[in-house]
């Protein structure tokens, strides 16, 4: 897949790095169509200190440490903090340990950032959420004035149908529902939420993650030992072989538009009771009494998507890759 080049979306991407968060960083640094201006952190995944660790060692790794880390809520809005350290292991990367020697955050905390920074480049800076959504519901609550300066948000959370936390809810949106909720009402001027729906067909098959292995590069290595825990989660959990990349496609969506289709939505969420978590997504065009607040994705032209991530990450083996990619999706 030859890339197209434009003028480089800046983005802030507000993490809780998490395997898939991980790639989606990796994503994100490497495609020439975005640039990354910082990282926030949020405890989600795993807590706060562990998630900002892995944020730092990711640059460090990718060679990116000049783009700012900083740190962020610690703990949910409202609710008890709970983490997803069965699946991402108890650091968030798996049990890989990443080098942070010489590396530090920012000064200063992700909400209040993201409110001064939106400030200072309005209509510039898209915020790209892919962990819970503390941060963001407290810079709405400091500024609710963000919402008509950010030109857009995309979202990994949520789920239209089927949740993986309860029958009824994502587990981003569910770790924090109170936050989820401030964000989808606070009346941002364009949400993309990339859910669950889209994200379970951005299922890495065992033949890409055995490329990896084999490719000799130090990506490649760290994107391998970091999903083998994490896809032992999906066979003991789902008698399923793979790993699922949800960050890694809401990236990908704000680079291809031909990778995810969307349908306009008005969603809203369930913060309490037997679906706290749940976000509530009624289709406009058959709910047309309801007002549109997002986009939410649906089908994913998946053989699209590890064209678009593996091309970018490894461009020197597009020829190697071609065939098992062809293989493994259709």
């Amino acid at each position: 897949m030859t890339i197209k080049i434009k003028e480089p979306k800046r983005i802030v991407i507000d993490t809780d790095p998490g395997v898939d968060d991980a790639v989606a960083i990796l994503l994100a640094l490497k495609h020439p169509n975005l640039q990354v201006e910082a990282l926030t952190t949020v405890a989600g995944n795993v807590d706060v200190e562990h998630t900002t660790t892995n944020a730092l060692g990711i640059l460090k790794l990718a060679g990116r440490s000049d783009i700012p880390v900083y740190r962020g809520a610690d703990k949910p809005l409202e609710r008890k903090t709970a983490h997803a350290s069965d699946a991402h292991g108890d650091t968030g990367l798996g049990g890989v340990a990443l080098d942070t020697e010489g590396v530090d955050t920012a000064t200063g905390e992700a909400a209040q950032f993201i409110v001064d920074y939106t400030r200072e480049h309005p209509d510039e800076i898209t915020l790209v959420p892919i962990g819970p959504l503390t941060n963001i519901a407290k810079a709405v609550t400091l500024d609710p004035s963000i919402v008509d300066r950010v030109p857009e948000l995309v979202i990994m959370g949520g789920a239209e149908f089927t949740g993986n936390i309860t029958p009824s809810a994502e587990f981003n949106f569910w770790y924090d529902p109170h936050a989820a909720d401030i964000v989808m009402r606070a009346g941002f001027k364009k949400i993309t939420m990339v859910g669950l729906d889209a994200t379970s067909q951005a299922f890495m098959s065992p033949g890409t993650r055995d490329l990896l292995r084999r490719l000799q590069d130090p990506i490649a290595q760290f994107i391998y030992d970091i999903t083998e825990e994490y896809a032992d989660f999906y066979w003991e959990r789902r008698r399923l072989v793979g790993a699922e990349l949800c960050d890694a496609l809401a990236v990908a969506a704000m680079v291809d538009e031909a990778v995810l289709e969307f349908v306009d939505a008005n969603v809203e969420i369930c913060v309490d009771g037997l679906c706290e978590g749940r976000s509530v997504v009624a289709r406009t065009e058959r709910y047309r009494d309801r007002t549109k607040n997002a986009a939410v994705g649906t089908r994913v032209d998946t053989k699209r998507f590890f064209e678009l991530l593996l091309n970018t990450l490894f461009p020197e083996h597009e020829a190697e890759m071609a065939p098992i990619i062809t293989h493994e999706y259709r």
